[in-house]
Order: C-alpha cells, then structure tokens, then sequence
C-alpha cells in the first residue's frame, strides 16, 4: 500500500523547471511558531512555491492549513504573510483554512476553487501522498519536492518519514477500500 502510492506517483513529481504549468500551486500547511512564522519546512514549501510562480508555472497559489484564530495557530494568514513579504501578490493567493487534510485540500481545490491541474509544493516525504490524493479526486496533479534548505536532525527526519509511511497506507485505503476519494 505504502509503495503503491509512492510508485503510483513517481513519474508525476518533476523538478521546478520540467513541471508543467498549471492552475495552481498548492503549499500544505505545516507548522508555525508562537510569533507567527513558519517554522522551517513550511518555509521551504513556501520559498519552492514563491520561485515556481515566478517561473509562471501557475497563476495562483492555494495555501492550504489551520485558518483563523490567533497568530500562533493561523497557518494560512503565516503563509500568506510570508509570501506577500517577498514580492508575491495578494491577489494570486488563494486561502483554504480548512485545509486539514490533504485529501480535502485537494478535493476543494477542484470542486470549491474550480482548479483542473495542480502542482503541490511539500517536503520530499509529503509531496507523493499529496499528488496521489490529488489524482484520486480527478486533479490532475504534479508535484515538486521543496528542496531541504537545512540539515534537520534524524530524529525529526525519522518522525517525518514514519508518519508519512502510515499516512500513505491510510490514503491508500481511503482510496481503494472506503472509497471516499470521489
């Protein structure tokens, strides 16, 4: 189940300048810190998502996460301000704060937002599993792994990785045995 998704996805997650252009990117959100910004993997999904809608790989960019609240738990107003602060224009960022789930994210990016192709943007553990949901609700989606821009110690990297082998086996069973995908 695990590979499945991983193998399944493999030829659809290209580098920055061989993805596809699309209708949007889309960051998933991931934590922040007490003052606001983003801790340093959501800023590397943020920094990848600045340069591919520079390069026009997409007019618009889906952030996606815990909206609302205060500054310390609004991940999308983090991301967006984030973004904004380097140049790219409020009026390309689209907000989903109920993006708490990445098959939901998806799911709302084509049936809410009216989006038909998507590039995800996410850490290299995270970026399969976000494509694969994203194709399972008929979004025809790519993915481009946000490049580490840190050295991350192995406990972090190992937590990441675990949670993300069973994220994959749920998604898969989502998918195939529930069917709560379309």
């Amino acid at each position: 189940m695990h590979w499945h998704v991983v193998r399944s996805v493999g030829a659809r997650i290209c580098p920055a300048a061989a993805v596809p252009t699309a209708d949007c990117i889309v960051v998933p959100g991931a934590r922040i810190h007490a003052d606001g910004q983003p801790f340093h993997l959501l800023a590397e999904r943020l920094q990848s998502a600045r340069e591919l809608f520079f390069l026009g790989k997409a007019p618009r960019i889906v952030l996606s996460g815990r909206g609302g609240g205060g500054v310390d738990v609004d991940e999308v107003g983090s991301m967006r301000r984030w973004l904004v602060e380097r140049g790219v224009p409020a009026a390309a960022l689209v907000d989903d704060p109920l993006g708490l789930r990445t098959l939901d994210t998806m799911r709302r990016c084509r049936e809410q937002y009216g989006m038909r192709t998507a590039i995800v943007v996410s850490n290299p553990f995270h970026v399969p599993r976000a494509v694969f949901l994203g194709q399972s609700v008929g979004l025809e989606t790519f993915g481009v792994e946000a490049p580490y821009r840190r050295e991350y110690s192995q406990s972090t990297m190992l937590r990441n990785e675990g949670r993300e082998v069973v994220a994959r086996v749920w998604a898969w069973w989502e998918v195939f045995v529930i069917g709560v995908a379309r």
